[in-house]
């Protein structure tokens, strides 16, 4: 029996040439269609919207599958291009620590420039240099190049700088920005656009099928952070997608038992893996290696990875006791995933850095932070009037001087109607 007010969606999911998808009011299921094959997503997208007894809402995919099998098997390798105060003394510093993040480059420079935490320039830009340094990957074939400057969480200034500088010299060249992930870190940054870089042919791809599939339906994207992103943001930045499939999973198994509140146990053959859904959001966090094995600047769910004849014999050490967060199981068969996705709500995760002199200039920054938060969840869709901030912490940075502080502000809303 649907509800008074019924909020009919589609959630979908591809993996390789497969579609799974549901049709769902909230966490009840009313309809089910998988597929295979090109023309599939269109014509599991028709049959759902054909049984539903009221019009259906929109329709939102999760291609984190398909992202991470491009990212393994076919991407093109990217140019990397740092701008900092000084160049690196040896060849490992100058690189990146990881060999798989370092599979993915087959050009490297670097140039003066960037900032410090505070948003001070360290050195005068050197446009000239990050012009030669592009003209020297687009030489040798490569279409895209991850900008990544220090303090650019910060003060972004010299990163677009470089990006309008390279884009009007080479303009056939794709540039990925390493700020509009966020993140304090350089090296996470860097992954996050390489990655990004690495990832923007088959977004494209990818987003461009899901939206001839949904016609004339809104057509959203998942997102690692449990929320959806219009189909515009997901082209440009891949990278928040990547592990989408995990956050979907653990928000549709909650969804399918009622629950805004709960522990996830997702059981395979061999391995439970565990999250948790806190307030109707998986739990999320910035800096964590995915299934790349590379830590992210974006948040993905935190997730515990058990045997399950382990998980059987000490259960009690991997679940909360407390009755208030009951434990849901889900098998691989129910493809929680797909409910998930179609019941996920608009969602905005901001990660940065501010300097404040005082406590209430820090609450005033913090402020400002949760309210450019909210703008952003009307470009997912949300229900003017239901943001709300779901968190928002503001940690002391003690290794810089004091009165730095890193925000973090995860909102959220309800889908507009």
């Amino acid at each position: 029996m649907l509800r008074p007010e019924v909020a009919l969606r589609i959630g979908a999911r591809l993996s390789g040439r497969g579609i799974r998808a549901v049709l769902a009011d909230e966490g009840q299921v009313l309809a089910r269609s998988t597929g295979e094959g090109a023309r599939a997503p269109g014509s599991v997208v028709r049959e759902l919207s054909g049984l539903a007894p009221a019009p259906v809402r929109s329709v939102t995919f999760d291609i984190s599958d398909p992202l991470l099998d491009a990212a393994r098997r076919d991407a093109d390798p990217v140019s990397v291009l740092r701008v900092l105060p000084r160049p690196a003394h040896t060849a490992a510093l100058a690189g990146h620590p990881s060999p798989t993040l370092r599979s993915f480059v087959a050009h490297r420079a670097a140039v003066r420039g960037g900032h410090d935490l505070f948003g001070t320039a360290l050195a005068p830009l050197d446009l000239p240099a990050a012009v030669e340094a592009a003209h020297g990957a687009r030489e040798l074939g490569l279409g895209a190049v991850a900008v990544i400057a220090t303090g650019a969480v910060g003060a972004a200034g010299h990163e677009r700088a470089v990006a309008e500088a390279v884009l009007e010299a080479v303009p056939e060249l794709r540039v990925c920005l390493s700020h509009e992930v966020g993140g304090v870190g350089l090296l996470m940054r860097e992954t996050a656009a390489v990655f990004n870089a690495v990832l923007l042919p088959a977004a494209g791809r990818l987003v461009d099928r899901c939206r001839r599939a949904a016609g004339s339906l809104p057509c959203w994207f998942a997102t690692s952070d449990g929320g959806r992103v219009s189909a515009e943001r997901l082209r440009a930045l891949p990278v928040l997608g990547l592990e989408a499939k995990w956050a979907m999973t653990l928000l549709g198994a909650a969804a399918l038992h009622g629950h805004h509140t709960a522990a996830i146990v997702a059981r395979s053959d061999e391995v439970c893996t565990i999250g948790e859904v806190r307030d109707g959001l998986p739990q999320v966090a910035a800096d964590l290696p995915g299934s790349l094995g590379v830590r992210l600047a974006a948040p993905q769910p935190v997730l515990t990875l058990v045997g399950r004849e382990t998980f059987a014999a000490h259960r009690s050490r991997w679940l909360p006791g407390s009755p208030e967060i009951p434990a849901v199981f889900t098998d691989g068969d129910e493809d929680p995933a797909t409910v998930g996705a179609a019941c996920c709500p608009p969602t905005a995760w901001l990660d940065i850095v501010v300097h404040a002199d005082t406590t209430d200039d820090m609450r005033r920054r913090q402020r400002d932070t949760e309210e450019r938060a909210r703008g952003m969840l009307a470009l997912s869709g949300a229900a003017p009037g239901s943001e709300r901030i779901a968190e928002s912490t503001a940690t002391a940075l003690s290794y810089v001087r004091a009165g730095t502080y890193r925000l973090r502000v995860r909102a959220t809303a309800r889908a507009a109607t």
